[in-house]
């Protein structure tokens, strides 16, 4: 009785043990057959591919309407002179304008170097867009009391505005700071288009001198 016991109990472990190694066989039996599917198909992943970058497409991104880039309050006075006496002022007018600065979006010229992922935007000279006077700023102090007539608020508006227009051009800083705002937006427009596109790509805005 206790070798038939014995027996049993050997058969049952043997067969525990078969089947623990049967199991196993299966198993690496699957993980060899994904793995050698991997390797005979010998292709990796396709990665999607990158669109070509035009000059054209970078052009149509940049169309924008508005051409100002900055807008500075300048404060001045205008001087008066008499008609029939042009040497002579009749009057000092105050004034309080807007000027406003930028580039023409059209004249920026675009290239673009496909073999050495590089963008280059060339932007033009900054000008003066536009000059607005508030009336309602407009002090007078005269020289010639006979000025002061019914037509001296159209003759004053129109010195200021011609006064303003002069004196904007002078000065450096308007072009300066429109130029740098110009570069911001022309960058804002183009790098994350681009990004989307191919992200290795380079950008390169060149601005012109200011001159004094």
């Amino acid at each position: 009785m206790e070798n038939n016991n014995n027996n049993n109990s050997r058969t049952r472990i043997i067969f525990s043990g078969k089947a623990i190694v049967t199991f196993t066989v299966i198993i690496i039996l699957v993980t060899v057959a994904v793995v050698l599917a991997i390797i005979s198909s010998g292709k990796k992943p396709e990665e999607p591919k990158k669109e070509v970058i035009t000059e054209v497409m970078l052009q149509e991104v940049i169309d924008v309407s508005e051409l100002s880039t900055f807008e500075a309050v300048y404060n001045g006075v205008a001087k008066v002179y008499n008609k029939q006496k042009p040497t002579e002022i009749d009057y000092y007018v105050s004034y309080c304008s807007k000027i406003k600065a930028g580039i023409d979006f059209e004249h920026v010229k675009i290239s673009v170097d496909n073999d050495k992922k590089k963008i280059t935007a060339t932007l033009p000279e900054v000008t003066i867009t536009d000059v607005t006077v508030d009336i309602t700023t407009l002090d007078y102090i005269f020289q010639n009391s006979a000025a002061n007539n019914s037509t001296v608020a159209e003759t004053a508006y129109k010195a200021c505005i011609d006064d303003a227009t002069i004196e904007s051009r002078r000065q450096l800083d308007i072009y300066i700071l429109a130029q740098q705002n110009a570069k911001n937006v022309i960058t804002a427009l183009i790098t994350p288009f681009v990004s989307q596109l191919d992200n290795e790509y380079t950008l390169e805005v060149i601005v012109p001198e200011v001159e004094e």
